[in-house]
């Protein structure tokens, strides 16, 4: 399939002189990684210039498989506060508990396959590992939903139950930071508008797949299987076609263009490289810090320039994105289970019926709004919104973009507290209880308020997800030194998970202090505005990367060859 873009073999060509030329400014080590990843990729890299503007084909093996690994993850997570209620009959609070910590582990768990990818394994044996890892896990929580296999229904260890998630957060998450820039790596550095086309589709196989498992999955979970409702099936279908999607990933390895790892564990070198030139910075004379520049350069002769000036950009980009995004992501990372709570308070008989046995639209069943609002919003966004405000002049760049996503996710919180107390009362006017309110799920309640009112909530979260997510995978990338791209981008992801933690002490406290739900999301809607007033101090005072001035002659080299690179 031929991409929208025009490419010359010529400027493919230029970059190449380009960055061999700036070889002299590389480490020994550097330089050897560069003629190594073009050894091996000399043959695939001749089929890319001899027809630039065509997709490579390891792109039609990567895509599946992401397909594949969010049907998986989407196929499971949004059920889990259910599953863990029904399972072991935990309280609200505990499944909730339990849930986000799930998610705080699956984006927590990043930071070691980046790490792992990029210093040691490379991204394909890093992605085939963790594969595996999440394909045993996956392959426990389906035995374990057997009903009464582990025990009677509601007596189930939170140890087993758990178990099978614990192995499931560490492959999604040991791959999760791999994937995309393992299909950026299939592109020459001068194909900028290919790997947008890639990046793009890559989002887009993103969202097909959680959309499908999300109406699905909740389908299958009211079926009866070993005479109770079949989380097994639910959870059977996710596996088998993560299995399939491995087993394509696997399959196009002879197409992939590798880029060898650096041999050395890239964050302990980082901080080894920082606490040296810090050392020695304090030690040095007026004369020699004023020679020297920035106190990076101290460890310049054993580091390199252009690796001490990526250590300096990747620290910058924690302080205005990991910190003040954990507060984004903590109100965020709710709608499965917060919102899912709210929608059993409702009638769930979205398009008619009047029985109250039965369960019409489940709360992960309406939760596909937010995928199907995504798959709407980013393409007008990247095609309509972003360019009319490019052509104006109007700035409207990654970092403002996501201070509005962020602002969004803050109101779509306090929309759904502002609703909350109604909700209640109309449910429990109804006669039914709090105690057991996910028997309700999707269920017709002449009294309770229709589950269409959580849709202005669902359409702000969406919004804001639209601006920030994209944007700030890109940011991270774009904002980061060659060597620390992936990392840095598990740094993203890392933000959500130390949203989930701001969950787990959180919710405890506020359910011991007696607060309502709908004060309790105040008191988080709160704690979220907080959270972007910091993104905006923080923000305000960010240099973009590209109009940094570099802390040393080495890293200026480096970087102005990296823009020679885009223009080329």
């Amino acid at each position: 399939m031929a991409e929208k873009c025009d490419i010359e073999e010529s400027q493919i060509e230029i970059s190449e002189k380009i960055e061999m030329n700036n070889l002299d400014i590389l480490t020994d080590r550097e330089k050897e990684l560069v003629e190594l990843e073009a050894r091996l990729n000399a043959e695939l890299d001749a089929q890319i210039l001899a027809n630039p503007n065509k997709m490579p084909k390891a792109v039609w093996f990567i895509l599946p498989n992401e397909f594949g690994e969010r049907f998986c993850y989407y196929g499971v997570q949004p059920n889990l506060n259910k599953y863990f209620r029904l399972i072991t009959k935990m309280e609200a609070v505990d499944a909730k508990v339990y849930s986000t910590a799930f998610t705080m582990l699956a984006y927590f768990f990043p930071l070691i396959g980046a790490a792992l990818s990029d210093s040691f394994l490379g991204k394909w044996w890093t992605i085939i590992s963790f594969s595996v890892v999440y394909l045993i896990g996956m392959i426990m929580v389906t035995i374990f939903a057997i009903p009464n296999l582990l025990g009677p229904m509601g007596t189930v260890s939170r140890f087993l139950t758990f178990l099978p998630m614990l192995i499931i957060a560490i492959g999604t998450g040991g791959i999760k930071p791999c994937v995309s820039s393992h299909g950026g790596d299939q592109y020459l550095p001068a194909q900028e508008q290919g790997k947008d086309f890639f990046f793009n589709m890559f989002y887009v196989a993103i969202n097909i797949g959680g959309l499908l498992t999300q109406l699905i999955g909740p389908e299958i979970s009211k079926l009866t299987c070993y005479g109770e409702q079949c989380f097994f099936g639910a959870f059977l279908l996710p596996t088998v076609v993560f299995a399939i999607a491995l087993s394509v990933f696997a399959a196009g390895h002879r197409f992939y263009r590798i880029v060898p790892p650096m041999g050395e564990f890239l964050p302990l070198k980082a901080v080894k490289a920082t606490f040296l030139a810090a050392s020695r910075h304090r030690n040095a004379s007026p004369e020699e810090r004023a020679a020297r520049g920035h106190w990076l350069n101290f460890a310049e002769e054993e580091y390199g320039g252009v690796f001490l000036e990526e250590v300096r950009d990747f620290g910058l980009v924690l302080v205005p994105v990991v910190i003040p995004f954990a507060f984004c992501w903590m109100l965020y990372n709710q709608n499965s289970n917060e919102w899912a709570n709210q929608y059993y308070l409702m009638n769930g008989a979205l398009f008619g019926g009047s029985d109250p046995t039965h369960s019409y639209v489940q709360s992960a069943q309406f939760g596909v709004v937010n995928t199907i609002f995504i798959l709407i919003l980013v393409p007008f966004l990247a095609s309509v919104v972003y360019p009319f405000c490019y052509r104006r002049g109007w700035n409207f760049g990654p970092q403002r973009r996501m201070g509005l996503g962020f602002l969004l996710v803050v109101i779509s919180f306090a929309i759904s507290a502002a609703l909350d107390p109604k909700v209640e009362a109309a449910f429990l006017n109804s006669g039914r209880s709090m105690a057991n309110a996910e028997d309700y799920d999707g269920t017709y309640c002449e009294q309770c308020y229709s589950a269409w009112l959580q849709l202005p909530q669902w359409f702000v979260l969406s919004l804001g997800e639209a601006f920030f997510s994209p944007t700030g995978v890109q940011f991270t990338y774009i904002e980061a030194g060659r060597q620390f791209r992936a990392v840095s981008t598990s740094f993203w992801l890392l933000a959500t998970s130390f949203g989930s933690i701001l969950i787990l002490i959180l919710e405890p406290a506020f359910v011991d202090s007696g607060m309502t739900t709908g004060t309790k999301g105040w008191a988080y809607s709160g704690i979220g505005l907080f959270g972007f007033f910091l993104y905006c101090i923080a923000s305000y005072y960010y240099t973009p990367r590209k109009q940094r001035a570099s802390i040393n002659e080495a890293a200026r080299l480096a970087k102005e060859a990296e823009y020679t690179l885009i223009k080329a």
